[in-house]
């Protein structure tokens, strides 16, 4: 484990045990006192991965720049060298000292920025900018950086561990000073502004923490010798690998201390990069271990030897999320950038995958050398920059066609220590995920019943990250559907296409088939069909809602001429329409061209307003309906109840058709106030010159307590579920 993990984790564990302690069931209290304590390191560690998650870009770019001013090609040297007389090169070289020269800064921002989103008291604006301004300081202390001289390599790769102890204990130290001095009585100075009378309530704490860090800074500089934290860290570290020498044990544990401090998401590259700077960097004749050999042998892919990783996932990737991410993550692990692979995957504080990801590395460092030592590969004897791909670099590094083949053979190890734990990565991904759309689904319906609003895509946990999946997946669905032209090759895109649209039938109280409503049902290749109402609000909370119901509105007029064909001229076609696209400003030209395209006649199509969003009762909207019910089309409102909201539409708009609530259908039978309701809306309907559908007909005493009532027109499971569009078709013979 880690300095930082170890402290604050034990700062957690003892600080609840103090408040725990009592003479009675004390086994109870040691038990609660661990979870605790591993509940706190677990949140530490997501912190900071959250943290390393934000800081992607700058890792990402700054690998760029190296792999772009160091690529071991002599012809492109030259260009960098002669084009615009080295500019471009010196761009590069600005842009890795911008983005990776200055990582613990970035790094204790994003960590401060980490830590406080969890925190409620962390997120006013003031308060937000006076922990990071505290943090900041910390950093800047821990790293000695104003100690004799400022050196800006001090801010790079070596300063990520004050950037952890900066943004986590600093963060966390402030909010605990700032509640502490929130008890007292405040300064305002009446005319300042918010913010002004806000920085001086951040003043107190942030005071505090500066004065904390810089008493423990001076303290470690007094007893240990040194100018700050952070160069305690740099002894200790040194101090550990010069005794060992350079050897096979040293170069192990460099192997085993980076990838682990990675499983916690700790960028044990950039902590370590001092110690191998100062130990490994050179090449020595006779000495096996160097920078260069752990490159070539073991950091395939990057950290971890993700290379195997990457190859496991191409063959046995089975979620859709796993084969974005490897087409993301496929080109830089190609040059040894790993941070996509490792924090999208994510390897980080996964148990099943944190275990190849350091056994893999030691397997290829010791088979590389056992085999150098035994003399089937030479010595690596030239150096060639980390970003070099696999393959390529062997041969750079060695001229030698049996090192490019130890480091195939590598690769194979590396794959085989993968393999099963991607299989059941996957699977456990998969089986979570499943849970994860009845969460979903539940959240969903819990919203629609108590009419509160939810953000899908913004949920915690897997259910939040599942609705993003589905989100992106509906994206990709949509965008493969094209609904012109009733050829060969739609009707093969009609067979893949996961986007299906059904036809429920409708009947009159006689059994004719008078009419359907067109349904969409999204057959996901994981989940199968998806919730409907799942499906319209994801589209919506992704931007696609209007996409996706005209896709469903004009493919469905489409199919609407052949029912017509078959049934008769009066079969009239139902579709959605949500009062968001309703209200679309694109939805009219929309609707009027496909009245003159298929040559529709009045009261062939009928819109049926869904309420996913209430109805404006405007004279603007009445104005709307008018001017789309000019082009022929009729209108139906669904879900109809004796509600306010239901009177007020009926009262301002004109519809054609009112489709029953479906909860009044369902307890028809059983509630004689139901009754009494439907057969007010049947008056009303008299009144108003609309006709009244039931949805939900399940059972002919149903059926027939509606007639008798004078509801006529009926759909429900009693006549047919949705079916597809031949099946429909065939229901005419």
């Amino acid at each position: 484990m880690t300095p930082p993990i170890c402290i604050l984790s034990l700062f957690g564990t003892v600080t609840y045990g103090l408040r725990e302690q009592r003479s009675d069931g004390i086994a109870v209290r040691v038990t609660e006192m661990r979870k605790l304590g591993f509940r706190r390191i677990h949140d530490i560690a997501h912190i900071i991965k959250t943290g390393l998650e934000m800081v992607v870009p700058i890792l990402f770019i700054g690998s760029i720049s190296v792999l772009l001013s160091e690529f071991p090609v002599s012809v492109y040297q030259n260009f960098l060298i002669t084009f615009l007389g080295g500019s471009f090169r010196s761009i590069l070289s600005i842009i890795q000292s911008t983005t990776t020269g200055l990582l613990g800064i970035y790094l204790t921002i994003a960590l401060n920025q980490s830590y406080l989103s969890v925190k409620e008291d962390g997120q006013r604006l003031m308060f937000r900018f006076g922990s990071l301004m505290g943090s900041l300081n910390c950093f800047f202390i821990l790293t000695g950086f104003f100690s004799v001289r400022i050196d800006i390599s001090l801010l790079g790769g070596q300063s990520v561990l004050s950037a952890l102890l900066a943004g986590i204990a600093g963060t966390a130290l402030f909010l605990k000073f700032e509640a502490l001095f929130k008890t007292r009585k405040k300064v305002f100075v009446d005319g300042a502004g918010s913010v002004f009378n806000t920085a001086l309530h951040v003043m107190l704490p942030f005071l505090a923490v500066i004065v904390c860090f810089a008493v423990a800074n001076y303290l470690v500089t007094v007893c240990f010798g040194v100018k700050s934290v952070q160069h305690l860290f740099i002894k200790v570290m040194d101090g550990i690998f010069l005794k060992m020498h350079r050897s096979y044990l040293s170069g192990l544990l460099l192997v085993f201390m980076t990838s682990f401090m990675w499983c916690f998401g700790i960028h044990g590259n950039k902590i370590l990069d001092r110690v191998v700077e100062e130990m490994f960097t050179e090449i020595i004749p006779g000495q096996i271990v160097s920078r260069s050999f752990i490159d070539l042998f073991v950091n395939m892919g990057g950290t971890g030897c993700v290379l195997g990783l990457l190859i496991a996932l191409m063959i046995f990737g089975k979620r859709s999320s796993s084969r974005k991410l490897l087409n993301l993550a496929l080109l830089p692990g190609i040059f040894n950038i790993s941070e996509l692979l490792v924090l999208g995957y994510p390897v980080i504080l996964n148990p099943l995958l944190m275990i190849p990801f350091i056994l893999s590395p030691i397997l290829c460092y010791s088979n590389a050398y056992l085999l150098t030592r035994m003399g089937v590969i030479g010595q690596v004897t030239n150096t060639v920059t980390w970003t070099t791909p696999a393959v390529l670099s062997g041969y750079l590094a060695t001229g030698s066609m049996s090192v490019v083949l130890v480091q195939l053979l590598n690769i194979l190890i590396s794959f085989a220590c993968y393999a099963p734990f991607v299989i059941l990565n996957e699977k456990k991904s998969l089986d979570a995920f499943s849970d994860a759309m009845n969460e979903l689904v539940g959240i969903l319906k819990k919203a629609e019943e108590n009419t509160e609003e939810v953000v899908l895509t913004e949920c915690d946990g897997n259910a939040g990250r599942l609705a993003k999946l589905l989100a992106t997946d509906l994206d990709v669905s949509l965008s493969a559907s094209k609904p012109d032209g009733d050829t060969s090759d739609e009707k093969i895109r009609n067979i893949l296409n996961p986007l299906l649209i059904k036809y429920q039938p409708q009947f009159d109280n006689k059994g004719h088939c008078i009419g359907a409503e067109a349904l969409l049902r999204w057959n996901h290749e994981r989940y199968g069909i998806v919730y409907p109402p799942l499906v319209v609000r994801l589209a919506k909370e992704s931007g696609s809602l209007y996409g996706l119901e005209t896709y469903i509105i004009e493919k469905s007029i489409r199919d609407s001429e052949s029912f017509r064909k078959a049934f008769g001229e009066s079969f009239k076609l139902s579709v959605n329409v949500t009062v968001t696209t309703l209200y679309d400003k694109r939805f009219i030209d929309f609707i009027r061209s496909l009245a003159e395209r298929y040559s529709l006649k009045p009261g062939n199509i009928c819109i049926e307003i869904t309420e996913e969003t209430e109805l404006v009762t405007s004279e603007e909207t009445g104005n709307l309906i008018k001017e789309i019910r000019s082009f022929g089309y009729t209108f139906a409102l669904d879900d109809f109840s004796m509600g306010h909201t239901s009177l007020q539409y009926l009262q301002h708009n004109q519809f054609d058709i009112v489709k029953l609530d479906g909860n009044l259908t369902k307890s028809l039978m059983s509630n004689d106030r139901t009754k009494e309701i439907i057969n007010s809306i049947v008056y009303l309907s008299q009144s108003l010159d609309f006709k009244v559908l039931a949805e939900f007909v399940e059972t002919v005493d149903q059926k027939e307590a509606l007639e008798k009532i004078g509801c006529l027109l009926y759909q429900g499971y009693l006549y047919s579920p949705a079916v597809d569009r031949d099946t429909l078709i065939s229901m005419a013979k």
